[in-house]
């Protein structure tokens, strides 16, 4: 074999490992953001943290440009999610729940659409390739520049570029939470009729233990100042079971990462809690203030928790 010959095949080795590499992470990364909403896909993926793990079985579709989700729990009591554009349709054993999908994403698509704002809280770098459900998949590594929010490593299809893995880590580097698939396929097209054969959507507005979230723009406080990134994405209040009382919800993100901030008001007996507490890959801090219970809840540092149940202002 020629020196000339050594070299072409010597090239064609090492070129599919180099087109990533030859990439800017930012633009993958953008692009895998995209391909979470426009691929037809199904699979099975397991999801884990310290606290529990379970299964669920996925049916993802775009059909005229339009966004339809199917998600199983595969373990423990039936759960069902249906997404249709913006709408978001949740059963259980408690009944029915529909909410507006604003700003908040299921794996695999865990990426924001506007992927330049995590520039600012996150430093970007491409990982080692391993077979991710039999698939070969590039990873990517998310680590925060600061102590407010956790790492996020993601492997992405090295085909098709959707999320494959997901694995959140704390600031000692340690795994808190993960998802990944177990199996895969693509297909070009998904019949519309698998997504509404599961939920009767001519029927859903009449089903007995429907709740709706209340979406409001009336707001009696005011918050100081928030960690950096984070902005707020959604307000929910919800009437009190068997009082004229509305407790509120409202959801930051700085991209990746969610924080809730409940609003509560304390009803006669009750005894307000206080204090931060972790459970699993969550964590909570509580604060009793002006006949509110104040309480903040997500997957981020105990500081970060504790600043914004700290934020409010009456």
């Amino acid at each position: 074999m020629t020196l000339l010959k050594k070299l072409l095949t010597l090239l064609c080795l090492v070129f599919p490992l180099l087109s990533f590499a030859m990439e800017d992470p930012w633009s993958v990364l953008e692009k895998s953001a995209k391909a979470s909403q426009q691929l037809n896909y199904e699979g099975v993926f397991h999801s884990q943290s310290s606290s529990e793990s379970n299964s669920t079985h996925v049916i993802h579709a775009n059909i005229d440009n339009k966004e339809y989700c199917l998600l199983k729990m595969l373990d423990g009591a039936p759960n069902e999610v249906f997404c249709s554009g913006d709408m978001v349709y949740v059963t259980s054993q408690d009944g029915l729940l529909i909410k507006k999908r604003k700003n908040q994403f299921l794996f695999p698509s865990v990426l924001p659409s506007d992927i330049k704002h995590l520039k600012k809280n996150y430093q970007l770098s491409f990982g080692e390739k391993k077979r991710v459900a039999d698939r070969m998949a590039q990873h990517i590594e998310l680590k925060a520049k600061d102590n407010l929010r956790f790492n996020y490593h993601i492997w992405i299809d090295d085909k098709n570029l959707l999320p494959l893995k997901l694995i959140v880590t704390n600031n000692k580097n340690q795994p808190i939470e993960q998802s990944t698939f177990t199996t895969i396929t693509f297909s070009e097209v998904i019949d519309k009729n698998i997504f509404e054969k599961n939920i009767n959507l001519s029927k859903i507005y009449v089903a007995k233990n429907k709740f709706v979230e209340n979406y409001v723009s009336n707001k009696f406080w005011n918050l100081k100042e928030l960690p950096s990134g984070f902005k707020e994405v959604d307000l929910i209040s919800r009437r009190v079971n068997g009082l004229n009382l509305l407790d509120y919800q409202i959801i930051f993100s700085d991209g990746l990462a969610y924080v809730s901030l409940f609003i509560r008001p304390i009803t006669r007996g009750t005894e307000p809690k206080e204090g931060t507490v972790t459970i699993g890959p969550t964590n909570i801090s509580a604060k009793y203030q002006d006949g509110y219970q104040i309480m903040s809840v997500g997957m981020v540092p105990p500081e970060t928790v504790n600043t914004f149940s700290g934020a409010l202002e009456f």
